[in-house]
């Protein structure tokens, strides 16, 4: 098994974070994006979307989008579930994933029209664009600040879930590697992060 990893990226950040708290060890590579090598011929028959993560099983099947990889090694290891452990608590995180999933495609456009890091999704950036889909992101902020309330992690509970590591991933790489106080006007939430970076598992 290998997993193809870019480690400051928000999508391989989300999988690199749940294999840390799930104890999970598995052999990686890292891409050298800056080298372009994410869109090399050999890559793309790995992956042909060109992005990170993927994930090559033993048997030689790539897993090529970071949600299914982190529901096929909580599947290969179903101990300490990270998921839920009934029905219900399940049906909660999934859609606690799924709202931190959507918070990432949003917060990506907004980033991508926020700096001029991008050139390959956004050549022209737009700051009035940016600030238009904040207020989408907002949106979904909203919706996770009401959902912790005074909670420890997303989805309550005494120990993190995927909606934790999912969440976390697109607010560590908008507050520390663009320096954008993503979800810092609510509390609940900017409590919720500071708690969660002191974990090992989210340092770089």
């Amino acid at each position: 098994m290998l997993l193809y990893q870019f480690r400051m990226g928000t999508n391989p950040r989300r999988v690199i974070i749940y294999m840390a708290e799930k104890g999970i060890d598995v052999p990686r590579y890292e891409l050298d994006y800056h080298g372009g090598e994410h869109r090399s011929p050999e890559y793309l028959r790995i992956n042909p979307a060109g992005r990170a993560p993927a994930l090559v099983t033993d048997g030689g099947v790539a897993i090529t989008e970071s949600g299914a990889i982190v529901e096929y090694l909580e599947e290969l290891h179903p101990h300490h579930s990270m998921i839920g452990t009934d029905p219900l608590s399940r049906a909660k995180v999934r859609a606690l994933e799924r709202v931190g999933n959507d918070l990432c495609v949003r917060c990506q456009a907004w980033l991508w029209n926020l700096t001029d890091a991008f050139a390959a999704k956004e050549p022209d950036p737009s700051r009035p664009l940016a600030d238009k889909v904040y207020r989408y992101v907002e949106e979904l902020l909203d919706i996770l600040e009401a959902s912790i309330g005074e909670a420890r992690f997303l989805a309550g509970g005494y120990e993190p879930t995927i909606a934790d590591c999912t969440t976390f991933a697109i607010f560590q790489t908008a507050r520390e590697r663009f320096d954008q106080p993503l979800g810092k006007t609510h509390h609940k939430l900017d409590r919720w992060y500071r708690d969660f970076r002191r974990r090992p598992s989210a340092d770089y």
